[in-house]
């Protein structure tokens, strides 16, 4: 099949590499901040990161177009790469972890190809293959990831704040309805990273409303290939192992 060249080799040897030279040439240079909403910042080094991964990804996969957060989409009909240079600004802006999240998908956005999740700050990388699993790279190691099945009333819940501050009850009523199947609630961000401490084994769940492709797409497969699922529910979005498709009194 067209797809097939496209895998694990080809996500370790060749866009890891790439995704990782391109990150290092910008993060550390000075920067300006642009708001596009309470709580809502694009620095120019997402943008310059943004465009120079679309430029090379044009060239390891000829003809294929673009789903990304900072730029138009530039769909085509095989191959999109779904691309978020930095998942959490406002981490990024003040000192935190943060990330870059690269999906390459075939045909329709859920076909996810391969998964790249990048913690520059630490040097973790979280990467997956369709049908072949998901990883972390950590100090020179992989090893491959898989999700947890913790007690009823133990495990750590992630959640996320939406941008729309009129949803901010919501969230935290939601929160406060998982805090009885949980030993803590946390709030670490950003979104893609939260997605793959459920993947490693790390957290019970996390929960999260209004939720964008590239936000997400990277991390879906990582969660998946580790044993992983997710639900969503309207605005809602709820990442984990089987069992929060039978949590009781859930939203």
């Amino acid at each position: 099949m067209d797809h097939m060249e496209y895998g694990l080799e080809f996500c370790e040897k060749t866009l890891i590499p790439t995704i990782k030279n391109v990150v290092d040439k910008y993060v550390g240079t000075s920067y300006s901040i642009e708001k596009k909403g309470q709580g809502n910042f694009v620095t120019t080094v997402d943008k310059k990161i943004e465009q120079e991964l679309i430029d090379r990804f044009q060239q390891l996969v000829p003809g294929s177009g673009v789903i990304a957060e900072e730029t138009e989409a530039q769909l085509e009909q095989k191959f999109n790469w779904i691309i978020d240079p930095i998942d959490g600004t406002t981490n990024f802006i003040n000192g935190l972890q943060y990330a870059v999240s690269v999906a390459l998908v075939y045909e329709q956005p859920d076909h996810i190809l391969l998964g790249v999740v990048y913690n520059p700050k630490d040097d973790i990388w979280y990467y997956a293959c369709k049908g072949k699993g998901s990883y972390i790279r950590e100090k020179g190691m992989v090893t491959q990831l898989r999700v947890r099945t913790f007690p009823p009333d133990e495990g750590i819940v992630v959640f996320g704040m939406p941008y729309d501050r009129r949803k901010t009850g919501k969230i935290l009523d939601i929160v406060q309805k998982y805090y009885a199947i949980a030993s803590d609630m946390k709030r670490i961000g950003p979104s893609s990273l939260d997605i793959c401490l459920v993947a490693s084994g790390k957290a019970k769940m996390y929960l999260e409303l209004d939720l964008n492709l590239w936000d997400i797409s990277a991390g879906i497969l990582i969660l998946t290939e580790a044993g992983g699922t997710y639900v969503q529910k309207g605005d809602l979005y709820i990442f984990g192992n089987d069992d929060i498709r039978n949590i009781k009194g859930a939203p």
